[in-house]
């Protein structure tokens, strides 16, 4: 069942670094399944649940729905001693809990932790909206139940470049992945990799000061999410200039003045006595005239 189960979630995570493109998920069956009728006051939580927010009106719908036409696919659960570990269908289980039932119908399946783990992500990332910020806790999560990060790796069927994108979150302040906890749809794993290169290049108050800054212009739509790695360089480097085009005015082999070129404009020097009050004169309506052309 765990090479099946992890052959789906590479599948389903394979759709999400494609913008959660969809597919028809593959079923697996165990035999040694039960269906039983079950306690809500029984269930637990799944200690490896990704999904961090959870929609009310969402959740008052299904309900909505159930109380019509009653639950169309029971939840998942696991024995553990005395009472039943949840493994997938926490939105039908708050649902229910919201209809102030006090009995589900429930699939007990024999898993361990690693499965506990892979089926709780995968159950979820057949929903669009499960962001990129909640697929990496869930994987720091799924960690402990591997040896190693490679071992993590060629289960999902990920490489490790982009296994560690979805890590990139852990370095941003604190502040920001509290307000990440509330809205984790607004950074994507690309993005945070982005301004984690930033912040492992030049961490300093400066800098978060910054992040800071782009952040609040993020949440008020000012700012694109892509855009804000940039945005903190383009504030953290001075402007560069344009290193002035200088060209000497000659007189024979004695410079006379200079003609200057930059990012400013165009600036003609001449030394005093250069040219007598008519020449001036002259030289004054020549450039008129070209400026008129």
């Amino acid at each position: 069942m765990a090479k099946d189960i992890k052959n789906l979630l590479a599948k389903k995570l394979a759709e999400n670094n494609q913008r959660h493109a969809t597919a028809q998920q593959a079923q697996e069956t165990d035999t040694e399944r039960q269906h039983l009728n079950i306690s809500l006051a029984s269930i637990t939580t799944n200690p490896y649940q990704p999904r961090t927010v959870f929609s009310d009106h969402e959740i008052a719908l299904l309900a909505a729905s159930i109380a019509e036409i009653g639950l169309l696919q029971p939840i998942s659960v696991r024995q553990v001693d005395n009472h039943y570990q949840l493994i997938a269908g926490e939105r039908r289980l708050r649902a229910t809990q919201l209809l102030g039932h006090d009995r589900i119908d429930a699939i007990v399946i024999n898993a361990d932790d690693a499965d506990m783990a892979i089926l709780g992500l995968a159950e979820n990332l057949q929903r669009q909206d499960l962001s990129d910020y909640e697929i990496g806790k869930a994987l720091r999560k799924i960690e402990t139940v591997f040896p190693s990060k490679t071992k993590l790796a060629e289960a999902l069927g990920l490489n490790r470049e982009d296994m560690y994108r979805y890590y990139a979150f852990e370095v941003l302040p604190e502040n920001i992945l509290k307000r990440l906890d509330d809205n984790p749809l607004l950074l994507s794993r690309s993005s945070a990799a982005d301004i984690k290169r930033v912040l492992q290049v030049q961490d300093n108050e400066k800098v978060i000061s910054l992040l800071n800054k782009a952040w609040e212009l993020l949440e008020q739509g000012k700012l694109l999410q892509g855009k804000i790695a940039d945005y903190i360089i383009r504030h953290l480097t001075p402007p560069i200039t344009e290193k002035p085009n200088i060209a000497k005015l000659m007189r024979g082999k004695k410079a006379m003045g200079t003609i200057e070129k930059n990012n400013k404009g165009l600036i003609i020097k001449l030394k005093n006595n250069t040219f007598t009050a008519a020449q001036e004169t002259k030289l004054k309506s020549f450039l008129e005239n070209l400026l008129a052309e």
